[in-house]
């Protein structure tokens, strides 16, 4: 009978080390360069989602807001309209903070395909206490050259580009995810 309470503690003991040991992370995405009337963006979701299956599958606990839109991409580190979602990540104990800045800089007209991203910014930055600590930048246009996180070769369909780039913005995601520390 001790044999089994035994090896439930070392069981427990192993289980609750183990998930003790994320961090909890909380995302913001923030479109640039489209107008408010643009339709909702897949590769705007698309990195958020690969941002947050990232941390989530190495074991973080992750946290978003809804993606954000501005018309231009601002100078700052970190832009007035991302500070609403780092202090809900302080509200909720995160410790720490991603944004990604998905920049399209070409509005779209009436009858245009959605765009991609033309330039993504990830930043990384400590709640407690605030610091910044890493950035990454891609040049998306950087597709086809085999430079930034996507692969060599032309992209010939819709398939196939939203797989590159989902490829792509998942490769950003474990680069960032690197930077975690305490």
């Amino acid at each position: 009978m001790s044999l089994k309470n035994c090896s439930i503690g070392v069981f427990l003991a192993l289980a609750l080390g183990v998930s003790a040991q994320g961090a909890t992370v909380s995302f913001v995405v923030i479109e640039t360069g489209l107008r408010e009337e643009t339709p909702p963006i897949a590769s705007s979701r698309l990195w958020e989602d690969a941002l947050l299956g990232v941390f989530f599958d190495s074991g973080h606990i992750v946290s978003n807001t809804p993606i954000r839109r501005i018309p231009e991409k601002p100078p700052k580190n970190l832009p007035d309209e991302a500070r609403v979602s780092l202090d809900s990540a302080l509200e909720g104990g995160a410790d720490f903070f991603i944004l990604a800045m998905l920049d399209y800089q070409n509005p779209l007209r009436t009858g245009e395909a959605l765009p991609k991203p033309q330039n993504v910014s990830i930043r990384l930055f400590k709640t407690e206490p605030y610091r910044f600590l890493f950035s990454m930048e891609y040049n998306l246009d950087k597709r086809n050259t085999g430079e930034g996180p996507f692969k060599e070769g032309s992209v010939n369909n819709a398939r196939t580009a939203d797989k590159d780039e989902l490829t792509g913005a998942m490769d950003a995601a474990r680069a960032m995810a690197k930077h975690l520390k305490d």
